[in-house]
């Protein structure tokens, strides 16, 4: 766990600290409120929940009660809070009840699809469900596995993309999965804005319609950490009424969240570089152990960050690691395994892992640049604390009127 004052006073004694923080913003520790799931669930998955001491907090029980009286159901809670769970847990209900029923599991990235598979496996192989039965199929799997998965598996991961990509073959290839849909899962739905998410909008109005053809109209489950709006922005883009789950009892660490000022040159008249900022403080967090994603606004930047910490810590530049777009998928896959696993203390990264992926008792996150909204801020804060200790989450603004804006005010 963090000692957040000798952590503060460990900075203020590095020769390149010069009054930087300017701000602490102090988020406190939550307790957990429980809940009851209204109908009986199969003994398997009551054992699951007693085997790995899971208790239902209220927003789940919430959701899972709403999903299972057949309602379009939004779960718009924080991250680490167990939205996951809600859908799982319904969907192989239903799987137990009717071994024909089928769901359809979207996630905007290939890491995060990835990473809730390996979650359904674990469930499947604790509740005795034969595993064949959940399936990824995007564009890193070969055409043998995607005819596996097409004639096995019950639900189905993919991501926007391949929606759009495999949609005209819905109908040839996807009618067994087509004709049993019960379940509709949209993760981290504040994704969809913008372009991106219009086109998204009307993608969906093209599943429904095929949809419609086999008399099938599946429950959407949509779910996301950083959204003001939830039902509004459900329903405007899936077209259909939602009920929203939008109270958080899941127990959450208390944070502290730092504002990073850059220091000022009067003789150049500008600012300190905020990539040299950046790169401080992350040896400051490495030196002290504590394991760090760092996100940063650029391939580029998540590459070089990665270098000059190794260079400075060449003890332990194993350790170091960049993770972007354009690295191998194996070596995506082993980045993440061994982060969880703490054999690796420090990330710089694009945004590629803001969204969703479990990464374990991460301590601190360092965001370098204004992501872009305060829904992408909040997810790459969010990355830290996921359990209940203390951790830390500092932002630093690039030399920019609005970045600084947000320091100064």
């Amino acid at each position: 766990m963090v000692d957040f004052d000798s952590f503060i006073k460990s900075i203020k004694s590095e020769n390149y600290y010069s009054d930087q923080i300017s701000y602490i913003q102090h988020i406190p520790k939550k307790k957990a409120k429980f809940g009851e799931i209204e109908k009986p669930i199969k003994p398997r998955i009551e054992r699951w929940l007693e085997n790995n001491n899971i208790d239902i907090w209220r927003h789940q029980a919430k959701a899972i009660n709403s999903i299972r009286e057949g309602f379009n159901t939004v779960i718009s809670t924080s991250t680490a809070s167990g939205k996951s769970l809600c859908y799982n847990l319904s969907v192989l209900q239903s799987i137990l009840e009717d071994p024909k029923t089928t769901a359809l599991y979207i996630f905007p990235t290939k890491a995060l699809a990835r990473d809730q598979y390996h979650t359904l496996l674990n469930i499947m192989a604790q509740t005795n469900i034969k595993q064949s039965r959940v399936g990824v199929y995007d564009g890193d799997i070969e055409a043998n596995e995607k005819r596996q998965v097409l004639s096995n598996a019950n639900i189905i991961i993919t991501n926007p993309y391949g929606l759009h990509f495999y949609l005209p073959w819905f109908k040839r290839k996807w009618g067994r999965i087509c004709q049993n849909l019960k379940y509709i899962v949209l993760d981290e739905i504040h994704i969809y804005r913008g372009i991106f998410g219009s086109n998204f909008a009307l993608l969906i109005r093209r599943l429904k319609r095929m949809l419609e053809s086999y008399g099938v109209k599946p429950l959407w489950i949509l779910s996301s950490a950083t959204i003001n709006n939830p039902k509004q922005f459900a329903e405007k883009l899936v077209g259909e009424p939602f009920n929203v789950i939008d109270q958080d009892d899941s127990p959450s660490g208390a944070k502290k969240v730092i504002l990073w000022d850059l220091p000022y040159d009067e003789y150049s008249k500008k600012y300190r570089s905020a990539h040299q900022e950046t790169k401080n403080l992350f040896i400051t967090h490495l030196k002290q152990d504590i394991q760090t994603l760092t996100f940063t606004l650029s391939r580029k930047m998540a590459e070089l960050q990665a270098i000059w910490t190794r260079e400075t810590l060449s003890t332990i530049k194993d350790k170091i690691h960049s993770y972007r777009a354009g690295i191998s998928k194996s070596k995506r896959r082993e980045i993440e395994q061994n982060f969880k696993k703490r054999n690796i203390l420090g990330i710089s990264s694009t945004n590629a892992l803001e969204l969703g992926i479990d990464i374990g008792s991460l301590e601190a996150t360092i965001c370098s640049g204004f992501p872009g909204t305060l829904s992408s801020f909040w997810q790459q804060i969010g990355r830290s604390g996921r359990g209940e200790g203390l951790s830390i989450s500092t932002y630093i603004p690039m030399e920019n009127p609005l970045d600084l804006f947000y320091i100064h005010n």
